[in-house]
């Protein structure tokens, strides 16, 4: 799990990041590490927000609060948990706070953050995997689903997704597929393509038909050994899919 702090008050964000580490200390035989990094300025955090699966906010001493904060990464498309933390300022008196907003006094006693983080993580271990996509200026979290195949183009590779734009990746294939490991549901065809196995419709003798009606090239020899794969990954076809 990755933990952003921003606190303008330095003391409060070291004393922060010491109890996340012991936190991650205790932890890492049941949830796993607890990476975090730390901020003292909105700006620095709202760069690229998106990898973050939970947010500890408290700016007092300048503008924005983190209360405004809060608004602006839920703006952002931000669904992550976010921890106010409160000290001079009682966010709990907000009237306009964005949803799913939870709240945590300084200064902070130890179990009453690891109450929050057993909350915060047991709802992140129901949370659907996705997958991070970079172009050369934003981050995409994508569904496995969402992902039809991609394609090279211009040094990186072209992603083709479902109800969403298409994203041009810098990656190449060997890196796209580090990305990939973690999901059975990928194969790489004809040594130029990542193709997901949910979306094969159909098999030609010499082309892959995939849900989005695109064709793309087998190699040689390689028709077998994509049946094979969709034979394990638990996807069969019918006769009048499969053309000789």
């Amino acid at each position: 799990m990755h933990i952003a702090v921003c606190d303008d008050n330095i003391a409060d964000r070291k004393q922060t990041e010491r109890l996340l580490a012991r936190e991650s200390d205790a932890r890492i035989n049941t949830s796993g590490n607890l990476y975090v990094d730390s901020f003292g300025n909105a700006s620095a955090l709202t760069t690229a927000p998106m990898k973050y699966d939970l947010f500890l906010l408290d700016m007092t001493a300048e503008k924005p609060d983190g209360a405004e904060i809060a608004k602006t990464l839920r703006n952002m498309g931000v669904t992550a948990p976010i921890i106010l933390l409160i000290s001079s300022v009682n966010y709990r008196e907000c009237t306009d706070l964005p949803e799913h907003i939870l709240f945590l006094d300084k200064p902070i006693k130890k179990a009453e953050l690891s109450e929050l983080l057993d909350k915060v993580i047991a709802a992140y271990d129901k949370k659907p995997p996705t997958i991070e996509l970079r172009d050369a200026s934003s981050a995409y979290y994508v569904l496995p689903d969402q992902f039809v195949y991609a394609a090279p183009e211009n040094g990186g590779m072209h992603v083709v997704l479902t109800d969403t734009e298409d994203v041009i990746v810098q990656n190449s294939l060997e890196e796209l597929c580090i990305t990939l490991g973690r999901f059975n549901c990928f194969y790489i065809l004809n040594k130029k393509y990542v193709i997901n196995l949910d979306h094969v419709v159909r098999i030609e003798k010499r082309n892959v038909i995939l849900s989005d009606d695109t064709e793309l090239p087998l190699g040689i020899g390689e028709k077998k050994s994509l049946l094979r794969h969709l034979s394990s990954f638990g996807k069969r076809f019918l006769p009048e899919n499969l053309t000789d």
